[in-house]
């Protein structure tokens, strides 16, 4: 399955795949190896494969696509993002704006095609302001670390087609119905979008979690794509915090597919019920 709807309201809101991301237990930090591997259920050695969500809004008319995944910069397991949106009857050409949680790969470099070219020729862009600033608006020499700096240097690219139709916004609302909540700590502009219709709600969180086996039941646990792992896990805790007492429906990039789910207290942790 490559795409589930659900409605929030008068909000349609379908999860379309981008595919799947391969990658291994050594991305976790702060957590004894032997222990990641229990929660993961892996053996030492065993890849671990985190899917990737986008999310396609239809309100009013309007076409509204929150991330468009890693495109065909990130193996031949991703980058199905385009093709699976037009299996739904979304082409990107129909795409009207395009809200983005962050610009890691795996969630912008979907925005142009091989040659740099826009994938979504009539889309306005729309990202939290302390995103761009970090991301956009300096040299890429200034960059902490050469993960930073490769990134810097690729959001240029994957957003250069876009800049003239290019909207940054603070936390509140950025479209009828859809406000950004700025969830710093995955990046310094790391961004939720809740999707609130006749007393429904539902918040699409990017990056809170990537993997659900751990980190669910650890909030603590952060992954070497955080920019800031301390930050990220007290926003992750904060978080689960929230939505489990306001019994608050989540949709993330990296909850198994289609992610739409919510959060529960499990003793003195927590755990991820995910919707059907």
């Amino acid at each position: 399955m490559t795409a589930t709807r659900k409605r929030i309201g008068d909000i349609a809101v379908t999860a379309v795949s981008d595919g799947v991301l391969s990658t291994s237990l050594d991305v976790v930090i702060g957590l004894e190896r032997a222990e990641a591997e229990r929660l993961a259920g892996k053996k030492p050695g065993e890849p671990v494969e985190i899917p990737v969500n986008a999310f396609l809004l239809e309100l009013d008319g309007v076409r509204v696509l929150i991330d468009t995944g890693a495109g065909n910069t990130m193996g031949p397991t991703l980058g199905k993002l385009a093709d699976n949106l037009r299996a739904v009857g979304a082409p990107p050409e129909s795409i009207d704006t395009i809200l983005l949680t962050h610009l890691h790969s795996d969630h912008s470099n979907g925005l142009v095609d091989d040659d740099g070219r826009a994938i979504y020729p009539n889309a306005q862009l729309v990202l939290h302001e302390a995103e761009a600033a970090f991301w956009l608006d300096r040299d890429e020499a200034s960059g902490a670390d050469e993960r930073i700096r490769r990134n810097i240097a690729k959001a240029r690219v994957t957003t250069g087609p876009y800049r003239e139709r290019m909207r940054t916004v603070r936390d509140g609302e950025a479209l009828p119905g859809v406000s950004a909540m700025l969830l710093a700590g995955h990046t310094p502009g790391h961004t939720g979008w809740l999707i609130q219709s006749r007393n429904q709600s539902l918040l699409v969180w990017g990056d809170i979690v990537h993997l659900a086996s751990i980190q669910v039941p650890r909030p603590d646990v952060a992954l070497v794509f955080d920019v800031d792992p301390q930050a990220a896990s007290a926003t992750r805790r904060r978080l689960f915090d929230h939505a489990a007492a306001a019994k608050l429906t989540v949709a993330g990039a990296h909850l198994g597919f289609p992610g739409f789910g919510t959060i529960v207290r499990n003793g003195p942790g927590y755990a991820f019920e995910p919707d059907g």
